[in-house]
């Protein structure tokens, strides 16, 4: 019995010679396949740099995260919600008005 416990297993044909070799690919003929393939309108399949969705990063960017109380976290993101603001904007609008004395 094997190490496997299937017994004797199945005896698999050995590999032949013929499949060992391959014929010699002539220098061109990749390039002309591939014009060949473009002109029936296949395209490449290699992956292309993708850019990140969204708008243009104007500054550097940033995260925090702010562990707190889930009533005030509801309340902040309400906040911006009603003010059709995004979490920074909403944060940024607070921050203003504290520097300018009506906070």
């Amino acid at each position: 019995m094997s190490k496997y416990g299937f017994g004797g297993g199945i005896d698999l044909p050995k590999p032949s010679d013929s499949s060992k070799t391959r014929p010699k690919v002539e220098p061109g003929s990749v390039e002309k396949a591939v014009e060949a393939g473009k002109s029936l309108g296949f395209v490449s399949r290699e992956a292309s740099t993708r850019l990140k969705p969204g708008p243009k990063r104007k500054e550097p960017q940033d995260k925090v995260s702010i562990p707190g109380p889930k009533r005030v976290v509801d309340d902040f993101r309400a906040f911006c919600r009603d003010r059709d603001l995004t979490l920074w904007q909403g944060l940024e609008l607070l921050l203003s008005d504290k520097k300018n004395g009506s906070g």
